[in-house]
Parts: structure tokens; C-alpha cells; sequence
């Protein structure tokens, strides 16, 4: 009898880490979550700016710019100035912010993911995805919670993550562009 518990135990595991996979890939295909137009700017940097404009905003910006392979896809990182923000990485398509990503210091948000997500659900309207669960193990075992919101030009997700040993927590808001993911996508699109 035990051993029947326990096969079905792991069978309902592997049911829900499938079913959990397969339903991420749907994210991309959805429509549109919300009528509210998302942001997209952050402490007066804009998707879509080139990097001689950023750099005029964030001056921090032109000391780390330098360098690297390839100069029109990079990831710029700035420590932020900010109590509540630990850093913000810009990341550039053909030499355009196509992405913010704004790490926060987990220990100074007020009620850490769920309080929040409260916020940006309060600014953003309701959600297209809610508290997904991701688990991995290597390199180490963590899990990831997120949030997603998609307007018809942008793309905002807000997550959790959580290192498993020793219940380290990173809080994580990214927006994109989809409007540049788009071009990139048609300019790759074979000519005829």
C-alpha cells in the first residue's frame, strides 16, 4: 500500500513539472494582457535610445560601455544610486536599449515579491501570467517565480528568485521592446 502512495506521489510530481515546462512555451503566443500601456522608460532612459543617448542620461554608463566583441549587442551594468535598486543592466540590439533589467535589493522591498507585484499590478494592470513556477538544479538547485504583462509594444516580468540553499532571494523587473524584437526578426526574415 505504501509503495503505491509513493509511485503515485511521483507520478502527480512528474505530472505537474510537465505540464508546468510545456505551458511556459505558450507565454510568447498569447495576446495582449492588459489595456494599460506599459512603461517604457526608466529613470529617463528609453527602449529604443542609442547608446551615445544613454550615456548622456547616465553618465555611469559611458565607463562601462567600453569594450566587448560585439559592440551593437551588448549589456551595459550600472550600479544604481538608489537604496531600493541594486543595479540596472541596459541591453542593446543594433546598438538600441531593447531591455531593462532592474535587480532590487530584496531585504528593502516592502513585502518582497508579493508587495511588489501588488504595486505593478496596481500600475500595470492585470497580468497574462501570475506566479509561474520554475524549479532547477544545476548549477544549483533555485526556483523561479514570475509575472508577466504584454502590451502591443512592450513586455514587462517581474521575478522571484530563490536559491535553495540558504534562501538567497533576487528580485528581478525586466522590460523589453518587442517592437525592436520585431524588426530584428524581419530584417533576418531570407529575401526572395
Amino acid at each position: 500500500m505504501m509503495e503505491i502512495k509513493s509511485r503515485m506521489l511521483i507520478a502527480l510530481v512528474m505530472f505537474c513539472l510537465v505540464a508546468g515546462v510545456l505551458a511556459a512555451p505558450g507565454i510568447a503566443a498569447e495576446d495582449v494582457s492588459t489595456d494599460a500601456a506599459l512603461p517604457r522608460e526608466f529613470q529617463g532612459a528609453r527602449l529604443g535610445m542609442a547608446l551615445a543617448d544613454l550615456v548622456a542620461i547616465v553618465p555611469e554608463a559611458k565607463r562601462v560601455s567600453l569594450g566587448g566583441l560585439d559592440q551593437a549587442e551588448r549589456t551595459v551594468v550600472v550600479p544604481s544610486k538608489d537604496r531600493l535598486l541594486q543595479r540596472i543592466e541596459y541591453r542593446f540590439s543594433n546598438d538600441r536599449v531593447r531591455e531593462f533589467v532592474i535587480h532590487y535589493n530584496y531585504a528593502d522591498i516592502s513585502g518582497g515579491y508579493p508587495g511588489l507585484l501588488q504595486q505593478l499590478r496596481a500600475s500595470y494592470g492585470k497580468p497574462m501570467r501570475q506566479n509561474l513556477q520554475e524549479y532547477y538544479t544545476k548549477p544549483e538547485a533555485y526556483s523561479e517565480k514570475k509575472t508577466i504583462w504584454k502590451d502591443r509594444a512592450t513586455m514587462a516580468s517581474l521575478t522571484e528568485i530563490r536559491k535553495l540553499n540558504g534562501d538567497k532571494r533576487e528580485l528581478i523587473l525586466t522590460i523589453t521592446d518587442l517592437t525592436r524584437q520585431q524588426t530584428s526578426g524581419q530584417d533576418q526574415a531570407p529575401s526572395t
